[in-house]
Protein backbone atom coordinates (compact mmCIF):
# COMPACT_ATOMS: atom_id res chain seq x y z
CA UNK A 1 0.00 0.00 0.00
CA UNK A 2 1.23 3.54 -0.74
CA UNK A 3 2.03 5.67 1.88
CA UNK A 4 -0.34 8.51 2.73
CA UNK A 5 0.83 11.94 3.42
CA UNK A 6 -0.20 14.87 5.68
CA UNK A 7 1.32 18.77 4.22
CA UNK A 8 1.80 20.76 7.23
CA UNK A 9 2.55 24.35 5.72
CA UNK A 10 4.86 26.59 7.66
CA UNK A 11 4.20 30.27 6.97
CA UNK A 12 6.95 32.45 7.93
CA UNK A 13 5.89 35.48 6.60
CA UNK A 14 3.10 37.51 5.28
CA UNK A 15 3.96 40.08 1.87
CA UNK A 16 2.02 42.59 0.50
CA UNK A 17 2.78 41.76 -3.35
CA UNK A 18 2.10 43.23 -6.86
CA UNK A 19 -0.87 41.06 -8.04
CA UNK A 20 0.61 41.78 -11.43
CA UNK A 21 3.85 39.51 -10.59
CA UNK A 22 1.13 36.28 -10.30
CA UNK A 23 -1.11 36.58 -12.71
CA UNK A 24 0.91 37.04 -16.26
CA UNK A 25 -0.50 40.75 -17.75
CA UNK A 26 -3.37 41.53 -15.14
CA UNK A 27 -4.44 43.38 -12.71
CA UNK A 28 -1.62 45.69 -12.68
CA UNK A 29 -1.90 48.28 -9.66
CA UNK A 30 -3.47 45.90 -7.42
CA UNK A 31 -1.48 44.65 -4.43
CA UNK A 32 -2.44 41.49 -2.38
CA UNK A 33 -1.06 39.82 0.53
CA UNK A 34 0.78 36.43 -0.19
CA UNK A 35 2.59 33.91 1.79
CA UNK A 36 6.14 32.66 2.48
CA UNK A 37 5.81 28.92 3.34
CA UNK A 38 8.27 25.70 4.03
CA UNK A 39 6.06 22.56 3.45
CA UNK A 40 6.62 19.94 6.01
CA UNK A 41 5.81 16.61 4.75
CA UNK A 42 4.03 13.71 7.55
CA UNK A 43 3.79 10.36 6.73
CA UNK A 44 7.56 8.60 6.28
CA UNK A 45 10.56 7.52 7.76
CA UNK A 46 12.64 10.87 6.39
CA UNK A 47 11.71 14.26 7.33
CA UNK A 48 10.84 16.08 4.28
CA UNK A 49 10.15 19.40 3.45
CA UNK A 50 9.28 21.74 0.46
CA UNK A 51 11.64 24.97 0.47
CA UNK A 52 13.67 26.32 2.80
CA UNK A 53 12.62 30.10 3.22
CA UNK A 54 13.91 33.77 3.53
CA UNK A 55 14.49 35.90 6.41
CA UNK A 56 12.03 38.28 6.46
CA UNK A 57 14.93 41.26 6.71
CA UNK A 58 15.69 40.12 3.14
CA UNK A 59 12.66 40.96 1.30
CA UNK A 60 12.26 44.54 3.53
CA UNK A 61 15.57 45.49 2.11
CA UNK A 62 13.33 45.20 -1.42
CA UNK A 63 11.48 47.36 -0.44
CA UNK A 64 8.35 44.95 -0.10
CA UNK A 65 5.82 45.35 3.34
CA UNK A 66 6.63 42.09 5.31
CA UNK A 67 4.65 40.72 8.83
CA UNK A 68 6.53 37.95 9.88
CA UNK A 69 4.14 34.87 11.21
CA UNK A 70 6.91 32.85 13.06
CA UNK A 71 10.62 32.12 12.62
CA UNK A 72 11.73 28.84 10.97
CA UNK A 73 12.59 27.47 14.56
CA UNK A 74 8.64 28.07 15.74
CA UNK A 75 7.50 26.77 12.26
CA UNK A 76 9.14 23.64 12.92
CA UNK A 77 8.64 23.17 16.66
CA UNK A 78 5.03 23.38 15.58
CA UNK A 79 5.30 20.17 13.38
CA UNK A 80 7.72 18.41 16.14
CA UNK A 81 11.14 19.35 14.47
CA UNK A 82 14.04 20.88 14.17
CA UNK A 83 15.93 22.11 11.51
CA UNK A 84 19.04 19.22 12.28
CA UNK A 85 15.68 16.53 12.34
CA UNK A 86 15.38 17.50 8.29
CA UNK A 87 16.96 14.74 5.77
CA UNK A 88 15.62 16.36 2.47
CA UNK A 89 14.91 19.69 1.22
CA UNK A 90 12.82 20.14 -2.13
CA UNK A 91 13.63 23.22 -3.80
CA UNK A 92 10.61 24.34 -5.79
CA UNK A 93 12.78 26.75 -7.79
CA UNK A 94 16.19 29.19 -6.88
CA UNK A 95 14.66 32.22 -6.31
CA UNK A 96 15.83 33.60 -3.45
CA UNK A 97 12.86 33.25 -1.16
CA UNK A 98 12.52 29.23 -1.65
CA UNK A 99 15.91 28.69 -0.50
CA UNK A 100 17.55 31.52 1.05
CA UNK A 101 18.01 29.26 4.84
CA UNK A 102 18.94 26.10 3.29
CA UNK A 103 21.97 26.43 5.31
CA UNK A 104 20.39 26.50 8.63
CA UNK A 105 19.71 22.59 7.92
CA UNK A 106 22.77 21.24 8.78
CA UNK A 107 21.97 17.51 7.43
CA UNK A 108 19.57 18.08 4.84
CA UNK A 109 20.17 17.21 1.75
CA UNK A 110 19.18 19.52 -1.23
CA UNK A 111 17.36 18.33 -4.22
CA UNK A 112 17.01 20.97 -7.43
CA UNK A 113 16.41 20.40 -11.04
CA UNK A 114 19.62 20.50 -13.08
CA UNK A 115 17.86 23.31 -15.61
CA UNK A 116 17.42 25.18 -12.62
CA UNK A 117 20.46 25.12 -11.32
CA UNK A 118 22.54 25.59 -14.53
CA UNK A 119 20.25 28.67 -15.14
CA UNK A 120 21.18 29.99 -11.51
CA UNK A 121 24.59 29.78 -11.31
CA UNK A 122 24.50 31.38 -15.24
CA UNK A 123 22.03 33.87 -15.34
CA UNK A 124 20.35 35.85 -18.71
CA UNK A 125 22.30 39.44 -17.57
CA UNK A 126 17.98 40.32 -17.64
CA UNK A 127 17.34 38.30 -14.60
CA UNK A 128 20.55 38.47 -12.87
CA UNK A 129 19.32 42.21 -11.99
CA UNK A 130 16.60 41.03 -9.74
CA UNK A 131 18.44 38.86 -7.41
CA UNK A 132 20.23 40.24 -4.45
CA UNK A 133 24.03 40.95 -5.20
CA UNK A 134 25.27 37.81 -3.10
CA UNK A 135 23.00 35.48 -5.09
CA UNK A 136 26.01 33.41 -6.33
CA UNK A 137 27.34 33.72 -3.03
CA UNK A 138 24.99 31.69 -1.47
CA UNK A 139 24.47 29.69 -4.02
CA UNK A 140 28.32 28.99 -3.66
CA UNK A 141 27.65 27.87 -0.58
CA UNK A 142 25.18 24.78 -0.72
CA UNK A 143 25.67 21.21 -2.10
CA UNK A 144 22.82 20.06 -4.22
CA UNK A 145 21.74 16.75 -5.15
CA UNK A 146 20.44 17.14 -9.20
CA UNK A 147 17.49 15.53 -10.66
CA UNK A 148 16.79 15.49 -13.94
CA UNK A 149 12.81 15.60 -15.06
CA UNK A 150 9.87 13.45 -13.38
CA UNK A 151 11.81 11.79 -9.96
CA UNK A 152 10.29 9.47 -7.61
CA UNK A 153 11.68 10.53 -3.97
CA UNK A 154 9.94 8.33 -1.86
CA UNK A 155 7.00 5.72 -1.96
CA UNK A 156 4.06 8.27 -2.40
CA UNK A 157 6.39 11.65 -3.76
CA UNK A 158 6.72 12.38 -7.14
CA UNK A 159 8.81 15.30 -8.21
CA UNK A 160 7.22 16.90 -11.61
CA UNK A 161 8.99 19.41 -13.80
CA UNK A 162 7.22 22.70 -14.38
CA UNK A 163 9.13 24.89 -16.04
CA UNK A 164 8.41 28.40 -17.33
CA UNK A 165 8.13 30.68 -13.94
CA UNK A 166 12.05 29.54 -13.96
CA UNK A 167 14.07 27.42 -16.06
CA UNK A 168 13.62 24.42 -13.97
CA UNK A 169 10.53 24.56 -11.83
CA UNK A 170 9.63 21.46 -9.98
CA UNK A 171 6.32 20.45 -8.43
CA UNK A 172 5.97 18.09 -5.70
CA UNK A 173 3.24 15.26 -6.18
CA UNK A 174 2.41 13.94 -2.92
CA UNK A 175 -0.48 10.58 -1.90
CA UNK A 176 -2.79 11.91 0.81
CA UNK A 177 -5.79 10.01 2.17
CA UNK A 178 -8.15 12.62 -0.07
CA UNK A 179 -5.85 11.65 -3.29
CA UNK A 180 -3.21 13.49 -5.03
CA UNK A 181 -2.03 16.71 -3.73
CA UNK A 182 0.49 18.88 -5.85
CA UNK A 183 2.35 21.66 -4.46
CA UNK A 184 2.81 23.84 -7.55
CA UNK A 185 6.41 24.48 -8.07
CA UNK A 186 5.98 27.90 -8.87
CA UNK A 187 4.81 30.94 -7.69
CA UNK A 188 0.83 31.25 -7.74
CA UNK A 189 -2.09 32.20 -5.90
CA UNK A 190 -5.41 30.04 -6.24
CA UNK A 191 -6.54 32.79 -8.90
CA UNK A 192 -3.46 31.17 -11.25
CA UNK A 193 -6.12 27.90 -11.10
CA UNK A 194 -9.26 29.08 -10.37
CA UNK A 195 -9.61 32.90 -12.40
CA UNK A 196 -12.50 35.33 -11.73
CA UNK A 197 -15.51 33.88 -14.10
CA UNK A 198 -14.97 37.09 -15.93
CA UNK A 199 -11.63 36.15 -17.07
CA UNK A 200 -12.48 32.35 -17.56
CA UNK A 201 -14.48 32.51 -20.11
CA UNK A 202 -12.01 34.38 -22.22
CA UNK A 203 -8.59 32.24 -20.77
CA UNK A 204 -8.86 28.74 -18.11
CA UNK A 205 -6.11 29.41 -16.46
CA UNK A 206 -3.99 32.42 -15.71
CA UNK A 207 0.27 32.01 -16.35
CA UNK A 208 2.39 33.26 -13.49
CA UNK A 209 3.41 37.11 -13.64
CA UNK A 210 7.10 36.59 -13.94
CA UNK A 211 8.09 34.00 -15.89
CA UNK A 212 11.33 33.43 -18.07
CA UNK A 213 9.12 31.69 -21.09
CA UNK A 214 4.94 32.81 -20.53
CA UNK A 215 3.83 29.38 -22.91
CA UNK A 216 5.47 27.69 -20.51
CA UNK A 217 4.59 28.89 -17.05
CA UNK A 218 0.99 28.63 -18.49
CA UNK A 219 0.94 24.71 -19.53
CA UNK A 220 2.85 24.06 -16.23
CA UNK A 221 -0.62 25.40 -14.40
CA UNK A 222 -2.45 23.25 -16.77
CA UNK A 223 -0.12 19.74 -15.81
CA UNK A 224 -0.40 20.40 -11.96
CA UNK A 225 -4.70 21.29 -12.27
CA UNK A 226 -4.76 18.37 -14.38
CA UNK A 227 -2.75 16.00 -11.88
CA UNK A 228 -4.22 16.75 -8.82
CA UNK A 229 -7.24 16.40 -6.72
CA UNK A 230 -5.82 18.49 -4.21
CA UNK A 231 -3.95 22.00 -5.75
CA UNK A 232 -1.17 23.88 -3.07
CA UNK A 233 -0.65 27.36 -4.70
CA UNK A 234 3.13 28.21 -3.25
CA UNK A 235 1.72 31.52 -2.37
CA UNK A 236 -1.62 31.56 -1.53
CA UNK A 237 -2.73 33.23 1.50
CA UNK A 238 -5.67 31.82 2.41
CA UNK A 239 -3.60 28.61 3.67
CA UNK A 240 -1.85 30.74 6.81
CA UNK A 241 -4.02 29.36 8.88
CA UNK A 242 -4.34 25.86 7.98
CA UNK A 243 -2.94 23.43 10.20
CA UNK A 244 -2.84 20.46 7.59
CA UNK A 245 -3.42 19.51 3.79
CA UNK A 246 -5.75 17.79 3.46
Amino acid sequence: MTKKYVIHPIPLMKVQFPKSKMTYLMNFGQTIPIAIYIWYLEGGEKNIIVDAGIAPERLVQRGYKVEPVQTLTQGLSRVGITASDVDLIVLTHLHHDHFHLAPQFPKAELIVQRSELEFARNPHPMIARMWPADYSELLAGLQFSVVEGGTRIDEGIELLLTPGHSAGSQSVAVDTNQGKAVIAGFCSIRENFEPPPAIRGKIPLIAPGINLNALQAYESVERVKRIADIIVPLHEADLLNKETIP
